[in-house]
């Protein structure tokens, strides 16, 4: 599996996020952004796949 890279803002970006749930949601949207992102993790894929319906 070919390494990915995160943006500075994009770690931001996680950093702003409000994580209701345990640990395993901070890994499974880790995950997704690995898995549905392209080589560089971008804050617009952090907000789309870690908040995907914000209020």
């Amino acid at each position: 599996m070919a390494k990915k890279k995160i943006d500075d803002k994009a770690i931001k970006e996680l950093q702003l996020v409000n994580w209701t749930g345990n640990i395993r949601e901070f890994r499974n949207i880790i995950e997704r952004l690995i898995i549905l992102s392209p080589e560089i993790i971008e804050a617009t894929h952090v907000k789309q796949y870690a908040n995907p319906n914000p209020e």
